[in-house]
């Protein structure tokens, strides 16, 4: 690089200092998405797409039997009469791609993933910049709070849906914007093929961002719409619908035995009245975001009072006088909310772009409410927890509301400003008292989750998944079968790591939704209690039923390793390095090789029965 073109870069930066601040984020958020992918194993969801997307590499089909394990969820109802798999097929076309460029890997699983997440970033800067073209400084605040939040970074390093579902959002509201720019229709193309990317993505979470989309559109700019535009809209929207239908009839989640409309329609006998069951959701949902600090309860507060200031000092300004003439008032209709109009307005530089942001909030606030009311979770019988992973579009955008509060403090203290950004940037101080329980400790997930992240990352630690897996591949012989003591998600991620070698059994119960002679034809004892396995691995307490089969098997391991899968993405299942204790049990059949002798009573193994 010259000298001169170094110095012309630097007169850029010196007139632009945030845009410039602004690129040096997404710099560093490419290296946090990026960096050492393969730093821990794939969790359980993440090996289920890796599994899915090798037979789609290997034998071109999603499907849930690759010749020698089945995979399908508990008792293998992600599958249909095919086996092939029912979820939306997006997750597995992405992952397949990374296989084949850099082999069955965690770095290929996680690769194009990490990549969708950074180029959602990216969309998101061009999105507030679209929004917030006068506020360079609030666009950087907003922008370093997305891609410095360790939530979301945990989500964007996953193998599932989650990047894929926040990019969709981000270049969905990009590409609606264009074509309210220009109202050029060439346009609302692209915007249907994202908006079924987001339903072959992930379906009720991709529908719930498109809905959120058109309803904003509806509430802002409604009323400045043309009929041409609402036609052109509408066909959009029928194409996009008309497509996943078919889609969900092939699959057989439309009018068949897993018809999707069931999840929906049917109400348990534990849940609270249909009338109440939405109330409940809603309330959920949003203690839960305010909880997991996705929202900062005094940031919020402080919201609600601006916001009512704002509109008291607004309503005051545009009251009528008696003498005014009537195209004044306030009762005249206003112009359209056109980004032109905003842009063609004189700059006011001591107003904070109040509006603006809160449009933001808006949007991410619908997405957040459409997904609750698409949500099958029956969150009543997990004591009222939500899985806010189905939330993860709307995350950069409520994070909005934290870069407004570091953006009012800052014009009235640079001190105030720096000290509140760095609280809510590294710290989970903002939802301080109420924080979520971890699950696995119950407590507070208080912390520096920031710091915890990137210490994480160049740490990598030891897995219950890796230690068992290593064990078996050390010890059992080729085509030994293994057993579980019931269904548990542990099961597909030994799959994964050492399925070229073993047969998991038992892998469905008696009420399997699968076609009985279908199982039957892959010639490997799937249903419990036809397995006589080799191995049987206890990750947690066992069963009645099998504690007279354990009498044909010998303790070989007593691994010192934590069971619980403390990789998962969710911040209150989350553990930021691997517990110092934990019990999982391994036991070989009595009556096969006498290589249990051969194997040993290692410092990993006891003779204590389990």
């Amino acid at each position: 690089m010259s000298s001169g073109y170094r110095q012309a870069l630097w007169a850029r930066a010196c007139a632009a200092p945030y845009t410039a601040a602004s690129l040096g984020v997404l710099l560093i958020a490419a290296y946090l998405c990026l960096a050492n992918l393969d730093y821990v194993t794939l969790w359980h969801d993440e090996v289920v797409v890796s599994f899915l997307a090798r037979n789609l590499l290997e034998l071109g089909d999603i499907i849930g039997w690759d010749g020698r394990n089945l995979v399908g969820g508990p008792d293998g109802a992600s599958l249909n009469a095919d086996l092939r798999d029912m979820a939306p097929p997006v997750q597995y076309l992405i992952t397949a791609a990374g296989f084949a460029v850099f082999g069955f890997n965690e770095t290929g699983a996680r690769v194009f993933h990490a990549l969708a997440g950074l180029l959602a970033l990216v969309f998101f800067y061009l999105i507030l910049r679209q929004q917030l073209a006068k506020s360079p400084r609030l666009v950087f605040f907003i922008l370093l709070f997305s891609a410095g939040s360790a939530q979301l970074l945990l989500y964007l390093r996953c193998a599932r849906y989650y990047s894929v579902l926040v990019l969709c959002m981000m270049v969905g509201f990009y590409l609606y914007e264009r074509w309210w720019q220009g109202r050029s229709l060439r346009w609302l193309a692209p915007l249907t093929v994202v908006a079924l990317a987001a339903f072959f993505n992930h379906y009720a979470s991709g529908v719930a961002a498109m809905l959120a989309l058109a309803l904003w559109h509806l509430l802002f700019r409604g009323r400045a719409t043309t009929l041409r535009e609402w036609l052109a809209f509408a066909a959009c929207g029928l194409l996009a619908a008309g497509l996943s239908l078919a889609y969900l009839v092939f699959i057989g989640l439309v009018g068949g035995d897993n018809d999707l409309r069931a999840g929906f329609l049917t109400v348990t006998t534990e849940a609270p009245p249909i009338a109440s069951l939405l109330f409940l959701k809603l309330w959920i949902c949003l203690r839960d975001l305010f909880t997991a600090d996705w929202i900062s309860w005094p940031v919020f507060l402080w919201f609600v009072v601006l916001a009512f200031f704002t509109l008291r000092r607004r309503r005051h300004a545009t009251a009528p006088t008696g003498n005014a003439p009537r195209s004044k008032r306030a009762g005249g209709r206003r112009p359209p909310d056109t980004l032109a109009n905003t842009r063609a307005a004189p700059a006011v530089n001591d107003e904070l772009p109040f509006a603006a942001v809160s449009r933001l909030l808006v949007l991410g606030g619908l997405c957040a409410l459409f997904t609750t009311l698409l949500s099958v979770q029956q969150v009543w019988l997990r004591d009222a927890k939500l899985d806010l992973r189905h939330f993860v579009a709307a995350l950069p955008l409520l994070l909005a509301m934290k870069g407004l509060f570091v953006e009012w403090l800052w014009r009235r203290s640079r001190l105030l400003g720096a000290t509140a950004c760095a609280t809510l940037l590294f710290t989970s101080a903002g939802a301080a008292p109420v924080n979520m329980k971890l699950d696995v400790t119950g407590e507070p997930t208080l912390g520096f989750h920031l710091f915890q992240f990137v210490r994480e990352i160049h740490r990598p630690y030891p897995t219950s998944t890796e230690q068992v897996s290593d064990y078996l591949l050390r010890y059992a012989e080729q085509d030994d079968f293994v057993a579980g003591p019931f269904y548990f998600p542990w099961r597909e991620e030994l799959v994964w790591y050492t399925g070229h070698r073993l047969h998991f059994c038992e892998a469905l119960g008696p009420d399997s939704p699968l076609p009985r002679e279908k199982i039957e034809s892959l010639s490997l004892p799937l249903y419990a209690g036809e397995c006589d396995a080799d191995w049987v691995v206890v990750y947690t307490g066992l069963p009645l039923s099998w504690k007279p089969r354990l009498a044909a098997y010998e303790l070989t391991a007593d691994l010192n390793v934590f069971p619980y899968t403390f990789q998962r993405p969710q911040l209150n299942h989350h553990l930021f390095e691997s517990p110092s204790t934990g019990s999982i049990k391994i036991l070989r059949r009595r009556s096969a090789s006498g290589r249990v002798s051969a194997i040993g009573r290692s410092s990993e193994a006891t003779n204590t029965a389990p």
